[in-house]
């Protein structure tokens, strides 16, 4: 071969390595993009709550600021005082009986810049469970804690055990992101939760109270105000559970992360429960090692009765009204790529886990 020959056929090899480079790049940055993803301890956009100082009356919540929403929109409803819904206008949800299967989904784009992936793995790993913990005081010792029993007094005769409500009440799913319907919105979520529960023989009260709209700002006040008049009425209720959506949004990207997972060949979304600590003395918040007990033991049920159903527990210095009793927890379902669909799948399979552990502390 002559050295004109060889020139062009090195010129020709160069330029199709150069086009296949260029042609996986998007590829490489968006899988990198997804692994950062799993390292996500908030929502893109949270504010971690202000400590408060041990004066501060317990109302006095500050917010937890979702990216999604920046401002609400303003509207001329009041918000409703209490927009009860009745478990017979939920949707009936089948729940897996008998052999259950559990399938971690392929990481993967699923158009319209959404990434469908897994986060049950990530964080740190103890007594067979996923947790993170962004305390700088506080360890976790997930065996010491499961030694300790949730100080809750447990029936299950239909007595109202638990208290399902939303502070940011108009959190919705893929296509719609925020409504005042509760058809749409994570009160739909809360009402697959508490049928659950109720199919069990756990009392669930479900408040439906609109809290976040058309002021943002204030709902957990609001929401706080909402728990005591239900703990009033109520006075058997032991644990509080706060039912809301996440955002999972690349700052830098883009892209809309998709946890789910397929239980029974179902897609379920991924739950993650945030379970608050006083790390510094200065939340007021003298029961949080009370709450992570039951933290604790759902988020290892839940990774024995349904694998992957979980997001980490993320353990944290945050409060988000879980003062108010020593089984107060917040909870999200999935992501606003998620659909309705998958996460009212996840609220009656939580309701399951929450009912079985709950059940255990019959005594």
């Amino acid at each position: 071969m002559n050295e004109k020959c060889k020139a062009v056929c090195a010129v020709a090899l160069m330029t199709a390595a150069c086009a296949c480079a260029v042609t996986r790049l998007p590829i490489l940055s968006a899988q990198k993009g997804a692994l950062a993803a799993a390292e996500f301890i908030l929502p893109v956009g949270a504010v971690q709550e202000r400590r408060l100082s041990s004066k501060a009356p317990a109302a006095s919540v500050p917010e937890k600021a979702v990216s999604s929403f920046s401002s609400p929109a303003s509207s001329s409803k009041k918000p409703a005082s209490s927009s009860k819904k009745s478990a017979s206008s939920a949707p009936t949800v089948s729940i897996p009986s008998g052999r259950v299967q559990t399938q971690k989904l392929p990481s993967k784009f699923i158009g319209g810049g959404i990434y469908e992936t897994d986060l049950s793995d990530t964080g740190e790993s103890q007594c067979g469970f996923h947790y993170k913990n962004s305390n700088q005081n506080h360890k976790l010792d997930a065996a010491a804690v499961l030694r300790e029993r949730p100080p809750l007094k447990i029936k299950a005769n239909g007595t109202p055990m638990v208290l399902i409500y939303h502070t940011h009440t108009t959190e919705a799913y893929a296509g719609v992101t925020r409504s005042r319907d509760p058809s749409k919105s994570v009160v739909t979520v809360g009402e697959a939760l508490a049928k659950s529960l109720r199919a069990a023989g756990i009392g669930a009260v479900h408040d439906t109270t609109i809290h976040d709209d058309p002021a943002f700002n204030g709902s957990y006040t609001r929401s706080a105000h909402t728990i005591s008049q239900n703990l009033a009425k109520y006075p058997s209720i032991q644990v509080t559970i706060d039912v809301h959506r996440d955002t999972m949004t690349s700052s830098t990207t883009g892209t809309r992360y998709k946890p789910t997972v397929l239980v029974n060949g179902k897609r379920a979304c991924q739950i993650m429960i945030i379970s608050g600590c006083d790390d510094t003395g200065s939340l007021n918040f003298p029961n949080w090692e009370q709450n992570l007990r039951l933290a604790v033991r759902l988020q290892k049920g839940a990774a024995e009765q349904y694998p992957h159903l979980m997001r980490p527990l993320n353990f944290g210095p945050t409060r988000y009204n879980e003062q108010m009793t020593p089984g107060s927890l917040l909870c999200e379902f999935g992501t606003e790529v998620n659909t309705l669909d998958e996460a009212t799948y996840s609220g009656a399979l939580f309701g399951q886990v929450l009912a079985k552990q709950l059940k255990a502390l019959i005594s």
